[in-house]
């Protein structure tokens, strides 16, 4: 009678090969589906931080136009500004700049693919690789090609 206990109680212990295969296979599904939705949240969380820095900028340029009476170009800012620090990864730039009138900034993050914009006079961020339209087509604003990587 032991015998018979013991023996139905080791068949009972532990999992099969089909339950665990098929465990196995539900987790590989849940991960197909989660990887993609966990890269676009990165995506979004690199853009967010690239407005972040570029809305920065921005504050910043206006800082140096009320010191300076000017706006200027990103080596001139930080110079004017020593505060001034992008985040990890981020590359932000002036675009170009008319002296008083306004400004175009750029940002980027190098894991995305998106540009951001920030036009000061026309209504501030932009869309995604929209660029800037020039701040006064009647005096071409002075393009600079200085970044600021942090």
């Amino acid at each position: 009678m032991w015998l018979v206990t013991a023996r139905q109680h080791d068949e009972n212990e532990g999992f099969t090969l089909i339950e665990l295969l098929v465990v196995t296979v539900i987790i590989g599904i849940l991960a197909t589906v989660a990887i993609p939705v966990f890269l676009n949240q990165r995506n979004k969380a690199y853009d967010s931080t690239a407005k972040s820095d570029l809305r920065n900028l921005a504050n910043f340029e206006e800082i140096y136009l009320n010191d300076y009476g000017t706006y200027a170009d990103i080596v001139t800012v930080k110079t004017g500004e020593p505060d001034l620090f992008p985040s990890k990864g981020i590359t932000v730039g002036v675009a170009f700049f008319v002296t008083n009138q306004g400004y175009c900034l750029s940002a980027t993050h190098a894991g995305s693919t998106n540009v951001w914009y920030y036009d000061s006079e026309g209504g501030g961020l932009q869309p995604a690789n929209a660029g800037c339209p020039d701040v006064n087509a009647s005096s071409p604003g002075v393009a600079t090609g200085t970044t600021l990587t942090g």
